[in-house]
């Protein structure tokens, strides 16, 4: 009998503890349902830049050009250690309109080679670039046409005055567990006149 009466007190205990355990657990999720969390209200993935939702009249420019040629040198390898060993590289030639509202138009991109003999054409026809816009080109690692003293002629023109573009040229390679990069910056060599622009 007295085996009874502590296995009664011991499930007694023990609905109790439940029962409050229970009520607390109510009593909690009834508190956060009426203090619900404030979620925050999903990020506005639309860029709104007031500069460039129109032409502006008060924009201003600082140094403008109708037309450029451009020169930009550039690597197909280099040399490492002495004359006899050369390490080839990959170039991207980069040109890009940095003029936020007018296009510009490219009208000759020549590849030439160390003896300043011309090794291609890249383009055949004018090409228009959109403001904001660029164009690449890329000389393979495997071409070694145009040598340690290879060199690109960037013409270009506008029909309005316009920021001139930049144009540069990236040289790299990671072959054989090296690596190895660097920037090439374009020079211009003339300018276009304003009687070349009124006679196109």
């Amino acid at each position: 009998m007295h085996g009874f009466d502590e296995y009664y007190n011991w499930m007694t205990m023990k609905f109790f503890y439940s029962t409050i355990l229970i009520l607390a657990i109510i009593s909690c999720t009834e508190r956060q349902e009426s203090n619900p969390v404030e979620q925050s209200a999903p990020p506005d993935t639309t860029v709104v830049d007031s500069v460039l939702i129109k032409q502006s009249d008060s924009f201003t420019r600082d140094a403008t050009s109708i037309g450029q040629m451009v020169y930009v040198p550039v690597y197909s390898h280099i040399y490492q250690q002495d004359r006899k060993r050369t390490f080839n590289l990959t170039t991207t030639l980069s040109i890009r309109n940095a003029d936020p509202y007018r296009p510009l138009t490219l009208t000759k991109v020549l590849y030439y080679d160390s003896q300043g003999k011309l090794v291609q054409r890249y383009i055949d026809s004018e090409i228009e670039i959109s403001p904001l816009a660029s164009t690449a080109y890329v000389i393979e690692e495997r071409d070694l046409r145009g040598g340690v003293g290879a060199n690109f002629l960037v013409s270009w023109k506008s029909k309005e005055p316009v920021i001139p573009p930049v144009i540069e040229a990236v040289n790299i390679s990671t072959s054989s567990n090296q690596g190895i990069s660097f920037l090439s910056v374009g020079r211009v060599l003339q300018e276009r006149s304003s009687t070349e622009a009124s006679g196109n």
